[in-house]
Order: structure tokens, then sequence, then C-alpha cells
């Protein structure tokens, strides 16, 4: 008995769809679009010269990645952070890193390895001119998803895909706004992340959580002075009728 035809998608929207998240998020992670904007499904559609259906797929991936945050009747608006917010991330980061450098001792190949050390000879080839806030924290969230990867489970991977775009909102906005991380972490970066390396390459596991534990500490310390008590103002609420 022959299949039945499948009622898939056009391809081709899918893939417009995948531009149209990639170009968004980039926007936002580097603060062209700032936190607490309004995004309009019809201006963004006119802008990126698509429809609305990439768009609106677009915003719930986003929001998905905590980078949006959509409500009903009011659309969709760029999230803002305060320092609890960070506080729980970080939280959940440190633990999710403290199980990924767990399996990787158990379970990295040789091939894991190699890529996480390409990524950091990538970093040691990178001429310091070109060793921005914006690139190395690329590069930094490369070697964490080289980590992740490297542990070989599934389920972690994709609870540490849903922190990584807004850590690196994170990173982008106050590594650019702090000269003592430019001056004082950028030259530290590659031997920071060389030691988590060496970890997985010595599987050792008594040294592993301790390691990532004060990884993670130190990269909440350099970001959360830059983010307030309070959420970020966005739009006054309407006053009650009496």
């Amino acid at each position: 008995m022959a299949d039945r035809p499948l009622s898939l998608g056009i391809a081709s929207r899918r893939v417009l769809a995948d531009v149209v998240t990639d170009d968004l998020r980039e926007a936002i992670v580097s603060h062209e679009l700032e936190p607490g904007r309004r995004l309009a499904e019809d201006d963004l559609a006119a802008q990126m010269g698509v429809s609305r259906g990439p768009v609106r797929e677009a915003l719930m991936r986003l929001e998905r990645e905590g980078l949006v945050h959509i409500e009903r009747h009011k659309g969709a608006r760029i999230a803002s952070w305060n320092k609890h917010d960070l506080e729980e991330i970080y939280s959940l980061r440190s633990v999710l890193e403290e199980l990924a450098l767990e399996w990787a001792c158990k379970n990295a190949t040789s091939a894991d390895l190699a890529e996480m050390e390409e990524i950091l000879t990538y970093y040691r080839r990178l001429p310091d001119k070109q060793r921005t806030p914006r690139e190395v924290s690329k590069i930094d969230l490369d070697f964490h998803s080289a980590l992740f990867k490297a542990a070989h489970h599934d389920r972690l991977f994709k609870a540490w895909e849903i922190l990584r775009s807004q850590i690196h909102a994170f990173l982008v906005y106050t590594w650019s706004r702090d000269e003592n991380v430019n001056k004082n972490y950028m030259p530290t970066w590659e031997s920071d992340h060389q030691k988590v390396l060496e970890v997985v390459a010595s599987r050792k596991l008594g040294s592993a959580r301790k390691e990532i534990h004060d990884h993670v500490s130190r990269g909440f310390e350099r970001v959360s002075k830059h983010f307030a008590e309070a959420p970020i103002a966005t739009e006054p609420k309407p006053k009650k009728k009496l």
C-alpha cells in the first residue's frame, strides 16, 4: 500500500523564519533593539521585507529563548532584566554547567575535546583589535555550548539553549560598558577556559564541580553590578477609574 503524501509546509518559509529569528536575535543581543521596546508584527514585516508569518514564528521562538515577552492583546516586547532575574538565571546556569561538566568528564570524545580546543585556538589567534566584547562573548558562548555538547545529554543541552541567548545579551551589554572587564578579563579569557577543558580532558570529577562553580560565580559578579534591583520601567500602568 502506497504511503499517502504528507501535508508539509513550504520549506522556503521555514528557512525565512530562521533568517528573521537570527536577525532579530542579533539586534536584541547587541541592544540595537533595547529592553522594554514594543515590537509590532506589521512594522517588523515591512522593515524586513517579509510577511507577518515568519515574523510571528520568529517572535514565538525568541520568547522560548527568554528574549521576548508576548502578551495577550498587547503583542510582543523585548525582555528586560533586573538583578533578581540574573540571580535566577545564573543560579540555574551553575547547576546546569556543573551537570554538563560532570557528564562531559564521563562522555566527552576526542572530537569533543578537539572542538573545545579549536575554539580556544581561534581566540588565541585573534588580533587584539578584534577581541571586542561582542566577538569574545560569542566565542565564550560557543565554548560553553561545546561543553554541553560534550556531555552527550540531549535534554541538558536543550535546557542550556533556553539560557544561552539571555546570557549572550548580558555579556555584550555589560562587557561593552565595563573597562575593567576589557582590561583585566579579556587577556585572561583563554586561561580561564583552558582550566575547564583540562578538567574534562583529565576526567577529574572531584575538581570539576568546584571549577565550574567558581567559573560561573565570577561571571555573575562581572555582570550583576550593571543591573538594577528593580525591573526596567516600560510603560505606565493605566489609572484605575473611581
